[in-house]
């Protein structure tokens, strides 16, 4: 299993208590370094001008493009077909309230009251070893 203590995620989610809930989520799973930004534009700040490497995105499908704008009911698929574009290649976690399956990603958690979200995070951060991270 990849040591999932070592790497940066970032949450993208304009809903407080769902990136709450998945921050203790990822906690549960051994990921410390956690960042949560509430829209797109603070994500691809993060990823091109961070500190940090991001090796990690944990992201919800529809919340604002930039900064106090509306939400985009787009805004996974975008954050999704832009990184597919630029051959920017970090896993991603899809964690909505929509339960999707979205193909070329690390995996898609459905957010719900029933669900339990440590053990859904453990399956797909799973895949996580056979990826990249497991080479460092």
């Amino acid at each position: 299993m990849a040591d999932l203590s070592k790497i940066k995620a970032v949450i993208v989610d304009d809903d407080v208590f769902k990136g709450i809930d998945i921050r203790k989520a990822l906690k549960f799973n051994g990921i410390r370094n956690i960042m949560t930004v509430r829209d797109q534009q603070k994500l691809w700040e993060q990823i091109y001008h961070g500190e940090e490497k991001i090796d990690l995105i944990v992201t919800d499908m529809q919340y604002p493009l930039e900064s106090g704008g509306i939400i985009d009911k787009e805004a996974g698929f975008k954050l999704i077909e832009r990184m597919e574009k630029e051959k920017i290649d970090i896993p991603i976690i899809v964690c909505s309230s929509l339960n999707l399956i979205i193909p070329n990603i690390l995996g898609s958690i459905w957010y719900s009251k029933l669900n339990d979200l440590d053990s859904n995070f453990k399956k797909v951060l799973g895949g996580l070893e056979k990826d990249s991270l497991a080479d460092e």
